[in-house]
This record gives structure tokens, sequence and C-alpha cells, in this order.
């Protein structure tokens, strides 16, 4: 099934991670299509005066950002050591025959990448599936993983030490960049590991360990290595590089179009001919009563072409509203390895009445308030926002990762805050000279429903903002194809 998070990114920007999972098909060709739609209302207080004629769909592309990336392997950390030899050795005959000619998937380097990124999710996989544990069981499984962890961390080390007179240079400092990543990927998991578990000798033999890491990471990899009472601008800025550089694999690229679509040209294109058509046949029969060159026909062509400009923008506005389905508000290609096209993201950006909402996203939006009369007086905005995501070949797309995306989606929403009260409010208490202030706040609900062909699921959300920008994020309920689960 689908899952997501939605947190704050800063004061002033929300992030929204989605995971969409697509399934095996047997027996599909390679050229086989996979889709999901996301489709978000937000529910703005009128105050804020976020409408149709202070922010223009425009607005909100310049405040929104996408990203989409791949998933690793779900390898579970002891069957990744069972097969780190082996991985180890394609590695270094692919370092050894390097050719310039080789394909990006079939080069060392992206196997670098690759095994990293799954070793980073096997450490995910195993700490979360520590904490689930208890008494016995649970020091058994930490042993093995401090074993484990040392094995993976060993061979490639040792695999390292074997390319030194044999690969060239280039090769030898991506190996080294892996190793950094290993080093740090394994401090971060070990230190959430030890500071989540009381002590016990597992505990104790791990630490160690941990301790025994960190030592190497300072001596071999200190760029990375922070410095207490210090800022470690430099540290994190090489940290937030690497990361990039490991995980460049796993991420899309997703371009703007340039130019308008063929069916928007050809609407466009209609109105314009269907205008035209009223201002030639206005002074074809002006023509016919008072002559080719008469005063009558001067104001009867001027008149038309009035018209005809009024009547081509509405009858274009009619006919976008019409085909608005096939027409986003913006088209983006989405590609791979820079060049090779796998996709398109088609969004559309467009203010609605309450009326016209699906009745389950109407129910949703009214079921639970804070107050109850806010039933009574609802007054808001709704924004609805809707991104059509189509992956094309997609038998080649996930070669080597998960059948399944990560959807990143961040807002920016300084603009939101530009009518906000910055004043507090007076509240009165028992101590007649005692005055209490209060932060006004605003709330933006939003409601989401994410369709990836067979399943669907729709969610709420409650966006708590004051002059300053976001406040908290409170989840409010989630209704799926099987039932609902509600909670304020």
């Amino acid at each position: 099934m689908i899952g997501d998070t939605l947190k704050a990114s800063g004061r002033r920007s929300i992030e929204i991670k989605q995971r969409v999972y697509f399934p095996r098909h047997s027996g599909v060709k390679a050229f086989q299509l996979e889709n999901y739609h996301i489709e978000t209302w937000f529910f703005f207080p009128s105050s804020l005066q976020i409408n149709r004629w202070n922010y223009p769909p425009q607005a909100l592309q310049q405040n929104l950002k996408n990203y989409l990336r791949l998933r690793p392997q779900t390898v579970m950390l002891r069957k990744f050591a069972i097969n780190c030899p082996k991985l180890l050795a394609e590695i270094m005959r692919l370092i050894t025959l390097h050719d310039s000619d080789t394909p990006l998937q079939s080069g060392y380097e992206y196997q670098l990448k690759k095994f990293c990124l799954t070793f980073k999710r096997a450490m995910h996989l195993e700490a979360r599936y520590l904490k689930k544990l208890s008494g016995e069981k649970q020091d058994r499984v930490l042993m093995h993983f401090t074993t484990t962890s040392a094995d993976i961390l060993r061979d490639f080390r040792q695999m390292r030490e074997k390319m030194v007179l044999k690969a060239e240079p280039n090769a030898l400092r991506v190996v080294d960049y892996c190793d950094e990543y290993l080093s740090v990927t394994f401090s971060q998991y070990g230190r959430e590991i030890l500071n989540s578990f009381p002590d016990s000798p597992a505990r104790e033999e791990l630490r160690a360990f941990w301790r025994e890491q960190m030592q190497y990471r300072k001596a071999n990899h200190p760029a990375t290595f922070p410095t207490p009472n210090a800022d470690n601008e430099l540290v994190i800025y090489r940290l937030n590089t690497l990361k990039k550089y490991i995980n460049s694999p796993m991420y899309l690229d997703i371009r703007r179009k340039n130019g308008e679509t063929l069916l928007a040209h050809t609407i466009a294109g209609l109105a314009a001919a269907l205008a035209m058509i009223f201002a030639t046949a206005v002074a074809f029969v002006w023509q016919g009563k008072y002559g080719a060159l008469s005063f009558q026909l001067f104001v009867a062509m001027v008149i038309g072409y009035i018209f005809k400009d009024r009547m081509k923008e509405s009858f274009k506005l009619r006919l976008f509203s019409r085909f608005r389905r096939w027409l986003p508000d913006r088209r983006q290609f989405i590609f791979k390895n820079l060049r090779q096209l796998v996709g398109v993201c088609d969004e559309s950006f467009v203010f609605t009445e309450e009326s016209k909402l699906p009745e389950d996203v109407r129910a949703m939006r009214r079921k639970v308030h804070v107050l109850d009369i806010q039933n009574y007086y609802l007054s808001e905005d709704i924004l609805h926002y809707s991104k059509h995501v189509q992956l094309r070949n997609a038998g080649n797309l996930f070669a080597g990762f998960n059948r399944s995306v990560m959807d990143i989606t961040r807002l920016d929403i300084t603009p939101f805050l530009k009518h906000t009260d910055e004043l507090l409010d007076q509240l009165t208490s028992l101590e007649e000279e005692h005055v209490i202030y209060g932060d006004k706040v605003y709330h933006i609900n939003m409601i989401r429903r994410v369709t990836d062909g067979k399943e669907s699921i729709l969610e709420r959300a409650r966006i708590v903002i004051n002059s300053e920008g976001i406040k908290r994020i409170e989840p409010v309920f989630m209704v799926e194809d099987d039932g609902d689960r509600d909670g304020e």
C-alpha cells in the first residue's frame, strides 16, 4: 500500500514524501507504463486572501518544487553480508577491465554507488527490526548486527587494498568516496541503535566497535568528522555533497517543457477561427447592404473587430476549460541519467468551489473540526493541485532497484503569510493586573488523494501557521478503500 510523510522543512516550507509501489507483472513487455495520480486540496481561511485574484497558478508553480527518485533494493543485512564477497568481486572485475565505452549501469562507479545504497537500506531495516525486539532475542540480534556490519566493512576495505596497484587513480577515488559514505552510514545508525537500548553485553560490544569505526573515520576521512565547539560548516557541506553523489543513480531529473503543446495551439487557433468567422460574416452582410465603400461598412468592421477580439478570448477560455483534463498548466519531462526519457509529469492548479469538490473530499473536510461551529460559518478558498506522473519503459527503469518511487514535493508557504496578523491577542485571567498574550494562528487544511491505478487513499492534515511560519502540522485522519481511521 501507499505510505506517506508530511513534515515541516524549516519554518516556511512543507515537504511531502509519497512512496508509490508498482507490482510486478509477469509476461509484460519492456515498454510497460506505470502511472499514479496525486490530488491535493488546500483549504485556506478567507482572511489569508489566497484566491484566484491574488494568487494565480503561476505563483504556485514558482513556490513548488518536485523531486522523483527510485528506491534501493530491500535486502536484509544478513543476506547482504552473504552476497557481499560476490558483489565486491564483480566490482573488482569492472574496475580492472574499465572501458570508457561501458554503459553507465554496467560501470564500476554505478555498481559502487548501488552497493552503498543497498547497505544503507539494509542498515535502516535492521535498526527498525531491532527496535521491535526485547530481551534475549534483542541481544542476540544486536550481537549479530555488530559482527555482520564488521564483516561487510572489512570486506570492502580489503577490496580497496587489493585495487591499489591495479586500479587507476580515478577509480580509487570513487572507492574512497564510497568507503567514506559507508563509514558515515554505520556511524549514524550505530549511534541511533546505541541510544535506543539499555546496557547489555551486546550493546557494549556494539559500542566498542562503533568507537573503533569512529576512530577509523577520523583518521581516514577527517573532512566529514565533526569538531566539538565549532560550526562544522565545511563538514556539513561535504556530507551533503557526498550524499548527493552517492544517491545520484536514484534521482530522476525533472525538466520543464518549453512552449505550448500541440493541443493548446490547436484550441487557440480554433478560438481565433470562430471569432474570425463572426467578424467576416458581419463584414459580408453589411457590404451587401451598404456597398463596398461606405461609412456604414467602416463602422460595422470596427464593431466586428471589437467583438471578434472579445469572442476570441471567450471561446478560448471555454475551450480550455472543456479540454482542461488534457491541458495541464505545467508539463515536465522525467529523465534518467540526464539523457534517457522515462516519463512525463503533468500538473494543474485551479481554485474551485466547495460544491464542485468530490463527495468524499467534501465529507472529509466537514467531518472533523476543532470547533463544531465552524461548520456553520465556514468561509474558505480552495486550491486544487493535481499531479499525474506516467513512467515509461518500466522494465529498464527499475533495473537494480525496487519497483517503487519516492515522490517528493516541497512547497514554500511564504506567500501565504502576507496577510497574517503579527499582533498578539490579550487574554483576561483571574489576576486583574496580569495580562496573558496569545499567538494568533491560522489553520490550513490539506486533503490528499493518491491513486496508483488500483488502490486509492484519502488523507487529511492540518497545517497551523502564524505570522512567522509553520507552527506545527497535525495529521487528522486517513481513509482507505477498505475502511477509515479517525483522529483529532
